[in-house]
């Protein structure tokens, strides 16, 4: 995981900034120290909604409408990175901002897809990505326009919530306190596949992890049911968006 001073550098060095959220549940992926942080620095930002595929319509909508009223970003626009949606809205709002040469830095939580979004404006695979979260290590400049550089860093956990859900869903040391905090929000959501892929409803109780194990022959000496590859699975499924579920 990057360094907030990293990020920080990063914003101050730049022209305006790309906030990336993920569209399973963008409101929890926000920073509004982040975007306090834009204001006062005066730098202007775009809140990118990512992976906008992996939700229905009508909710990336909402999402949207919510995330405008209850921000200061010059514009709020969806995108599947992976699909090449939503190119062309992104960077008809950029280009018609900026009439001048200007660097933008991209920035977000861990696993938002923030290289796969620098690698769609870019229209080539300029940057590596990963499912993993804490891929990216370092910093860069990429050039996306005659006008536009676009920086890729680290992914970053604002301090105020690195102790809480999301820091250990994303960098988990307990994999099945990890797996439960992340079943809670599921069971909560207002829609997901989990059924569809384990077979059972979202409980974050250790007999889910076990008949997830044993559907999927996670086994033991004496066989019986690991729960801990169980856990990884369900974590594992949700870095690499096989897992879905929707909640503002």
């Amino acid at each position: 995981m990057g360094t907030w001073k990293t990020v920080v550098a990063e914003i101050k060095n730049s022209d305006g900034v790309l906030e990336v959220v993920d569209a399973r549940c963008p409101n929890e992926f926000r920073s509004k120290k982040l975007e306090n942080m834009f204001k006062e620095l005066n730098k202007p930002f775009w809140i990118i909604i990512n992976k906008v595929d992996l939700v229905p319509k009508d909710f990336a909508d909402r999402c949207k409408k919510v995330l405008k009223d209850t921000s200061d970003a010059v514009d709020v626009i969806h995108v599947s990175s992976k699909k090449f949606y939503g190119f062309w809205i992104l960077r008809r709002s950029l280009k018609n901002y900026f009439d001048k040469k200007a660097k933008l830095v991209v920035v977000g939580f861990p696993n938002v897809g923030k290289s796969s979004l620098i690698n769609m404006l870019a229209q080539y695979s300029v940057v590596s990505t990963a499912p993993v979260p804490g891929h990216t290590k370092g910093k860069q400049w990429i050039r996306i326009s005659s006008k536009l550089l676009l920086s890729d860093t680290p992914g970053v956990i604002p301090k105020e919530l690195a102790n809480q859900d999301w820091a250990k869903i994303l960098f988990p040391e307990d994999v099945e306190e990890s797996a439960f905090i992340l079943l809670e929000k599921i069971k909560n959501a207002e829609g997901s596949n989990f059924k569809e892929i384990y077979g059972l409803e979202p409980k974050p109780d250790e007999e889910t992890l076990e008949k997830i194990a044993l559907k999927f022959g996670f086994l033991k000496k004496g066989a019986e049911p690991d729960t801990h590859r169980a856990a990884t699975k369900i974590i594992n499924d949700w870095n690499s968006c096989k897992l879905t579920a929707w909640w503002l």
